[in-house]
Protein backbone atom coordinates (compact mmCIF):
# COMPACT_ATOMS: atom_id res chain seq x y z
CA UNK A 1 0.00 0.00 0.00
CA UNK A 2 1.38 3.63 -0.86
CA UNK A 3 1.70 5.46 1.80
CA UNK A 4 1.10 9.29 1.32
CA UNK A 5 3.10 11.17 3.87
CA UNK A 6 4.91 14.67 2.10
CA UNK A 7 7.90 15.98 3.17
CA UNK A 8 8.05 19.08 4.80
CA UNK A 9 8.04 22.19 1.95
CA UNK A 10 11.10 24.00 2.01
CA UNK A 11 11.75 27.56 0.12
CA UNK A 12 13.08 26.28 -3.29
CA UNK A 13 10.01 23.88 -3.53
CA UNK A 14 7.37 26.51 -2.41
CA UNK A 15 8.05 28.52 -5.28
CA UNK A 16 5.35 29.01 -7.88
CA UNK A 17 5.63 26.50 -10.81
CA UNK A 18 4.33 27.79 -13.61
CA UNK A 19 1.90 25.58 -15.54
CA UNK A 20 0.98 26.21 -19.09
CA UNK A 21 -2.76 25.77 -18.88
CA UNK A 22 -3.60 27.24 -22.24
CA UNK A 23 -2.39 24.67 -23.50
CA UNK A 24 -5.46 21.83 -23.87
CA UNK A 25 -3.32 18.62 -23.32
CA UNK A 26 -1.21 20.03 -20.55
CA UNK A 27 -4.37 20.89 -18.67
CA UNK A 28 -6.15 17.66 -19.54
CA UNK A 29 -3.53 15.95 -17.97
CA UNK A 30 -3.22 17.85 -14.58
CA UNK A 31 -6.79 17.57 -14.21
CA UNK A 32 -6.42 13.41 -14.39
CA UNK A 33 -3.58 13.51 -11.94
CA UNK A 34 -5.79 15.49 -9.32
CA UNK A 35 -8.53 13.23 -10.27
CA UNK A 36 -6.58 9.72 -10.18
CA UNK A 37 -3.39 10.28 -9.51
CA UNK A 38 -2.25 11.72 -6.07
CA UNK A 39 -3.47 12.57 -2.53
CA UNK A 40 -5.57 15.50 -3.50
CA UNK A 41 -8.66 13.83 -2.37
CA UNK A 42 -6.99 12.35 0.84
CA UNK A 43 -5.96 16.06 1.81
CA UNK A 44 -9.42 17.37 0.88
CA UNK A 45 -11.55 15.22 2.85
CA UNK A 46 -8.97 15.57 6.05
CA UNK A 47 -9.80 19.40 5.43
CA UNK A 48 -13.41 19.23 4.95
CA UNK A 49 -13.89 17.12 8.34
CA UNK A 50 -11.38 19.53 10.57
CA UNK A 51 -13.55 22.38 9.56
CA UNK A 52 -16.37 20.30 11.13
CA UNK A 53 -14.92 19.26 14.47
CA UNK A 54 -13.70 15.97 13.29
CA UNK A 55 -10.21 14.53 13.55
CA UNK A 56 -9.11 12.45 10.69
CA UNK A 57 -6.41 9.61 12.09
CA UNK A 58 -6.34 7.70 9.14
CA UNK A 59 -7.78 7.64 5.85
CA UNK A 60 -6.97 4.96 2.93
CA UNK A 61 -8.35 4.02 -0.39
CA UNK A 62 -8.17 0.61 -1.20
CA UNK A 63 -6.02 -0.77 -4.16
CA UNK A 64 -8.69 -2.64 -5.89
CA UNK A 65 -12.17 -1.07 -5.34
CA UNK A 66 -12.97 2.59 -5.15
CA UNK A 67 -14.12 1.71 -1.32
CA UNK A 68 -12.82 4.27 1.41
CA UNK A 69 -12.00 3.81 4.84
CA UNK A 70 -11.80 6.81 7.34
CA UNK A 71 -10.72 6.55 11.32
CA UNK A 72 -12.19 9.34 13.03
CA UNK A 73 -12.22 11.01 16.32
CA UNK A 74 -14.70 13.32 17.19
CA UNK A 75 -13.73 16.44 18.74
CA UNK A 76 -16.23 19.48 18.54
CA UNK A 77 -19.27 17.76 15.84
CA UNK A 78 -22.36 17.03 17.46
CA UNK A 79 -22.86 13.50 16.26
CA UNK A 80 -25.87 11.34 16.66
CA UNK A 81 -26.32 8.46 18.57
CA UNK A 82 -26.90 5.98 16.07
CA UNK A 83 -24.62 4.81 13.23
CA UNK A 84 -27.42 5.25 10.30
CA UNK A 85 -27.86 9.24 11.37
CA UNK A 86 -24.11 9.65 12.46
CA UNK A 87 -23.62 8.68 8.74
CA UNK A 88 -25.95 11.00 7.04
CA UNK A 89 -24.57 13.64 9.25
CA UNK A 90 -20.93 12.84 7.90
CA UNK A 91 -22.09 12.71 4.72
CA UNK A 92 -23.91 15.79 4.48
CA UNK A 93 -20.83 17.53 6.09
CA UNK A 94 -18.56 16.13 3.12
CA UNK A 95 -20.96 17.04 0.20
CA UNK A 96 -21.10 20.31 1.55
CA UNK A 97 -17.16 20.54 1.33
CA UNK A 98 -17.35 19.67 -2.36
CA UNK A 99 -16.92 15.43 -1.81
CA UNK A 100 -19.84 14.34 -3.77
CA UNK A 101 -20.48 10.98 -2.20
CA UNK A 102 -24.17 9.57 -3.28
CA UNK A 103 -26.84 8.83 -0.98
CA UNK A 104 -26.61 5.38 1.55
CA UNK A 105 -22.72 4.76 -0.05
CA UNK A 106 -21.07 6.06 3.63
CA UNK A 107 -21.69 3.85 6.66
CA UNK A 108 -20.15 4.13 9.92
CA UNK A 109 -18.50 0.53 10.51
CA UNK A 110 -17.65 1.05 13.98
CA UNK A 111 -17.64 3.34 17.07
CA UNK A 112 -16.30 3.69 20.74
CA UNK A 113 -16.82 7.10 22.52
CA UNK A 114 -15.28 9.74 20.24
CA UNK A 115 -13.55 7.38 17.49
CA UNK A 116 -15.49 6.57 14.67
CA UNK A 117 -14.69 4.32 11.68
CA UNK A 118 -16.29 5.20 8.41
CA UNK A 119 -16.58 3.24 4.95
CA UNK A 120 -17.71 4.56 2.06
CA UNK A 121 -17.49 4.59 -2.10
CA UNK A 122 -16.05 7.30 -4.27
CA UNK A 123 -14.65 7.13 -7.90
CA UNK A 124 -11.95 9.61 -7.47
CA UNK A 125 -8.60 9.96 -5.74
CA UNK A 126 -5.65 7.56 -5.65
CA UNK A 127 -4.76 4.49 -3.84
CA UNK A 128 -3.07 5.07 -0.40
CA UNK A 129 -2.93 6.13 2.89
CA UNK A 130 -2.78 9.17 4.49
CA UNK A 131 -1.97 9.02 8.56
CA UNK A 132 -2.20 11.83 11.44
CA UNK A 133 1.49 12.35 12.37
CA UNK A 134 1.69 12.64 16.30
Amino acid sequence: MKRLHRARATRSSQKHQPENFDDPVALKERIFTMLHGDDYWHERIKRVLAAAGVVTRRIEQLETHPVWTMHLTRTSFDLAADNPTAAKQIRKVLCKGGVKILRNELSVVSRSKNWIVCAFALELGAPGVLELKQ
